[in-house]
C-alpha cells in the first residue's frame, strides 16, 4: 500500500468528507458526493463566531458561520498555529450535523417502564428540570443518609464540575476511562519525569527521524499531529512505523515493519541495549538531564536484538539498523499518543511506556527541538481557590472499582472502567445505590453487556448526554447536555502546547431545554441540600481569563486566540525526587514496583483453540461513538469489517465481504464481514471501533455493524493485582485477547 500525499490526506479526512475504499461488494457509487455547481454570489453571514472544536481532544481553533439562525459552515481558524493550523478535519466540519441531529435529547426525560433491558422501551415521558432535580435530590439524599456518601458513584471525566460534585458528596467513587485509553503512558511519564500527567506536545515539524509503535494519529485526522507530520516529511524526515497492520500512517512511512502484537516492549528493550552498548546515546544530555543510567545499562544488557527478534518477528539486523538510525539522526522523535503500543492494550503496557520514555531520553528527545515537550500553559486559578469550600471528610477511602488497591493510579484518580462492573455486581467493598453518568457510552468498557448488568443493579441511575446512548436506555432520569457549539467560554490548550494558548468559544446558545454540565452540577448540589458548594462558573471563567491577561471581549479582537507565542526553552529540571528524568524510577522502587522496564509476556498467548490476535482501528471520521449517527459519515463505511490476510482467509474458506464469526477468549462472539488485504500479519485480524449500536434512539446508527467491545476481556481485580509489580497503574489490557475465526 503506497499512498500518495493526496490520497493519504483524503483518507485521513483532512478538510473534507474524506475518501475511503469501502471493501468488496459494498463499494458503492459515491457520485452523490461530487461537487455540484453553486451560486457564486457571496453569502452574507448573520454571525461569525470563534470556537474551539471539541469533537475530539485536539482542540483545533475554528470559525463558525451562522445564517438565518443556524450554523451553516465550520472552518479552521488561521490564527491557531498549534491545533488545526487554519484547517478543519472531517469530524470538525461534521459537527454542525451533530448539533442539529434530530435524535438529540431536547428535554429532561423520566422512565416509566421499570424493566431495564436492551429490547425494553424505557417509556420516556418529558418532565421539567424542577421535577428532574427534585427526583435526583430525593434519591441521592436517601442513598447518602441510609448507606453513606460512598453509595454514590460518578461516571465522568474529572473536570471541574465533576470534581466539585464528588468532593461535595464525599464519595471516593469517580470513574473515568483512563484504564481503557491512556493510563499506562500517563503514569510512566508521571513517575519518570512530570510528577503529573503525560505530555501530548511534540515538535514534530522539526524532527528528522520519526519512529512509532502502533502510532497512527496522522491517519486519524488529528490535525495537530497530521499537519506537522506532513511538514516533517516535506522537510525530508524519515518515518518508520512498527505495526501489525499497514495503517494509513504506516502506508506513508518510509518503512512499515509488521511486528507481532504485544511484543513492542521486546524491540524497545533491545534498541535501548544496542544504543547504549554501541555508545550511540547522547552523553551530554544523559549526564545533565537523567538519573539512573548505570542501573539501566546493566539491566538491559540481557536484551539483545537476536532475543527480541525471536519474540517479535522483527529481524535482528532491522532492529539494530533502525536503532542506529534513530540514535544518530538528530533530532529524532519517538511519536506516541494514547492507544498505540504504550496505551493500555496489554499486560506489559506499562513497561512498554517506560521503555519509550527511556528511548526518548537516550537520544535527547525530551525538552529539545524536534522532540517531546511538557505543555506550556497559563497559570490559572483553580476552582477551589476561586470558590473555597469546607468539604466533608471522605471517610471511606476504598473504591468500588478497586482502584484503592493500586496506590499509584489512585493518586491520580483515573478510575477503572475495567473493574467497576465487578465491584457493583459483587457489592464489594460495599453496595452502590445511585449513579450519575456523563458523556460516556457503555462501549467505553470491555464486555459492555456486563457493565450494563451492573448499572441495572443500581437503585437509581442518571445519564447526562446529548444523544440517547446505550447507557441512557438504562437510566431513570435523562438530562439533555449542551453540545460544544452551543456553549461559550474558553479552552486552555493542553495538546500540542508548545506555548501557552487560550481559545475563545462563542456558542449559538442552547437550542432546546438543554443545559451545560456546570449548570447541571449546580442544580444537583441544590437538590441534595449542598448549595454552599455551588460555583459561579462564569465568574471563575472570567477570573481565569483575567489571570492570563485577557477577557472574552479582548479575545474577540485577537481572532479568538490569546497566546504567549515564543519558542519553548528546554526545561532543565523535572518533577521527580532527583529533579531529573528518572530512567531508574525511585518512585516505583519505593512503591514496591519494578523501577526499570523488564520483559513480560501479555496475559494471553495464541493457542490452537484461539490462534489469532485482534487489533482495533478508529476510523478517521469518527471519534468514540459521538459521530456514528451522522448519515453522511455513515455512508463512508456503514459497518465494520474484519481485516485479514489472504492466507488467513483461505485457511478458513472465506471470501471478500462474506461473514465471519469471531470467537473471543472471553466467551463472546460477533459476526462481521471479511475484508481481505495483504496489509496485515497472517496471525492478526483487525476490526473498527464505533459500530454495533443497539439503542433505538439512534435512528441511523442502530444495528449497523458489531461492537468490538463484545470481544474484550474484563479483567478481574485479582488478575490485575497478579501483575501489579510491573503494571502498577492497572490497565484494562483491551487488546490482550486471542480469537478464533470461522466462516459464518
Amino acid at each position: 500500500m503506497n499512498l500518495s500525499r493526496r490520497d493519504f490526506l483524503k483518507a485521513a479526512g483532512f478538510g473534507s468528507a474524506g475518501a475511503f475504499v469501502i471493501p468488496g461488494s459494498l463499494n458503492e457509487d459515491l457520485s452523490a458526493f461530487a461537487r455540484k455547481p453553486v451560486d457564486s454570489k457571496p453569502i452574507v453571514w448573520d454571525k461569525t463566531l470563534y470556537q474551539c472544536c471539541a469533537v475530539c481532544a485536539s482542540q483545533c481553533g475554528s470559525i463558525v458561520r451562522v445564517k438565518d439562525g443556524s450554523v451553516k459552515w465550520i472552518g479552521g481558524n488561521p490564527a491557531d498555529g498549534l491545533g488545526g493550523y487554519g484547517k478543519v478535519c472531517v469530524k470538525g466540519a461534521s459537527a454542525m450535523r451533530h448539533l442539529y441531529d434530530p435524535d438529540r435529547l431536547k428535554s429532561p426525560l423520566k422512565r416509566t417502564n421499570p424493566n431495564k433491558a436492551k429490547n425494553e422501551d424505557p417509556g420516556w415521558v418529558k418532565i421539567s428540570w424542577e421535577e428532574a432535580f427534585d427526583t435526583i435530590g430525593e434519591k441521592f439524599t436517601q442513598a447518602i443518609n441510609n448507606h453513606g456518601p460512598e453509595s454514590t458513584m460518578i461516571f465522568s471525566r474529572p473536570d471541574g464540575p465533576c470534581t466539585r460534585l464528588q468532593k461535595a458528596i464525599g464519595t471516593p467513587n469517580q470513574v473515568q476511562h483512563g484504564d481503557t485509553c491512556y493510563t499506562s503512558a500517563h503514569y510512566a511519564w508521571r513517575v519518570m519525569a512530570t510528577g503529573g500527567g503525560r505530555p501530548y506536545t511534540m515538535d514534530m515539524e522539526n524532527a528528522k527521524y520519526i519512529m512509532g509503535f502502533g502510532w497512527d494519529m496522522p491517519g486519524k485526522s488529528k490535525l495537530c499531529q497530521l499537519i506537522p507530520f506532513m511538514k516533517a516529511k516535506d522537510n525530508g524526515a524519515k518515518v518508520v512505523i512498527f505495526d501489525p497492520r499497514e495503517s494509513l500512517t504506516a502506508g506513508m512511512a518510509d518503512e512499515w515493519i509488521p511486528i507481532k502484537p504485544g511484543t513492542d516492549l521486546a524491540v524497545l528493550l533491545a534498541m535501548i541495549n544496542y544504543i547504549i552498548q554501541q555508545d550511540l546515546y547522547d552523553k551530554d544530555y544523559v549526564e545533565a538531564m537523567t538519573n539512573g543510567f548505570d542501573e539501566l545499562k546493566e539491566h538491559v544488557s540481557q536484551y539483545t536484538a537476536d532475543w527480541a527478534a525471536g519474540i517479535s518477528d522483527v529481524p535482528a539486523d532491522v532492529i539494530t539498523r533502525i536503532a542506529r538510525e534513530f540514535a544518530t539522526t538528530k533530532p529524532a522523535l519517538l511519536a506516541t499518543h494514547k492507544r498505540d503500543a504504550s496505551g493500555p492494550n496489554w499486560a506489559n503496557s506499562f513497561p512498554t511506556a517506560q521503555a519509550q520514555v527511556i528511548l526518548k531520553a537516550l537520544v535527547g528527545g525530551i525538552e529539545r527541538k524536534g522532540g517531546f515537550f511538557l505543555p506550556r500553559t497559563f497559570s490559572l486559578p483553580s476552582v477551589d481557590s476561586f470558590s473555597p469550600a469546607d468539604f466533608p471528610e471522605m471517610v471511606e477511602k476504598r473504591r468500588v472499582d478497586g482502584q484503592h488497591l493500586f496506590p499509584l493510579a489512585n493518586a491520580g484518580r483515573t478510575g477503572a472502567f475495567g473493574h467497576v462492573a465487578e465491584g457493583i455486581l459483587s457489592g464489594e467493598p460495599y453496595p452502590v445505590k445511585v449513579g450519575i453518568w456523563r458523556k460516556y457510552n457503555l462501549f467505553v468498557a470491555p464486555d459492555p453487556d456486563r457493565l450494563a448488568e451492573a448499572i441495572k443493579k443500581l437503585d437509581f441511575f442518571v445519564v447526562v448526554d446529548i444523544m440517547p446512548s446505550e447507557a441512557a436506555q438504562f437510566a431513570d432520569i435523562v438530562l439533555p447536555d449542551m453540545y460544544f457549539l452551543e456553549g461559550s467560554g474558553y479552552t486552555s490548550r493542553a495538546r500540542n502546547a508548545l506555548w501557552p494558548q487560550l481559545l475563545l468559544r462563542e456558542g449559538v446558545g442552547a437550542l432546546w431545554e438543554n443545559r451545560g454540565w456546570s449548570a447541571i452540577v449546580n442544580g444537583v448540589l441544590d437538590a441534595i441540600g449542598k448549595p454552599e458548594f455551588k460555583v459561579d462558573w462564569a465568574g471563575h471563567r472570567d477570573a481565569c481569563l483575567e489571570a492570563a491577561g485577557t477577557s472574552m471581549d479582548k479575545m474577540k479582537q485577537t481572532n479568538g486566540i490569546h497566546e504567549n507565542k515564543e519558542d519553548p526553552v528546554g526545561r532543565t529540571e523535572f518533577n521527580t525526587p532527583s529533579k531529573k528524568i528518572e530512567l531508574y524510577s525511585t518512585v516505583l522502587e519505593q512503591g514496591g514496583y519494578e523501577p526499570l522496564p523488564s520483559w513480560h509476556e501479555p496475559y494471553t498467548t495464541p493457542s490452537q483453540q484461539y490462534p489469532y490476535r485482534l487489533v482495533v482501528n478508529h476510523l478517521p471520521w469518527l471519534v468514540h461513538t459521538g459521530m456514528t449517527n451522522d448519515p453522511l459519515l455513515q455512508e463512508l463505511q456503514p459497518e465494520n469489517f474484519l481485516h485479514m490476510h489472504p492466507e488467513t482467509a483461505e485457511a478458513i474458506g472465506v471470501k471478500e465481504s462474506e461473514h465471519v464469526v469471531v470467537d473471543s477468549t472471553n466467551g463472546n462472539s460477533i459476526k462481521v464481514r471479511a475484508h481481505i488485504t495483504p496489509g496485515i500479519r497472517k496471525d492478526t485480524v483487525m476490526t473498527e471501533h464505533n459500530h454495533g449500536h443497539w439503542s433505538r434512539g439512534w435512528s441511523n446508527a442502530h444495528n449497523w455493524g458489531t461492537s468490538d467491545g463484545d470481544l474484550m476481556q474484563a479483567r478481574t481485580i485479582e488478575e490485575s493485582l497478579s501483575v501489579e509489580s510491573y503494571l502498577p497503574c492497572h490497565s484494562a489490557a483491551m487488546l490482550d485477547i486471542c480469537v478464533n475465526l470461522r466462516k459464518a
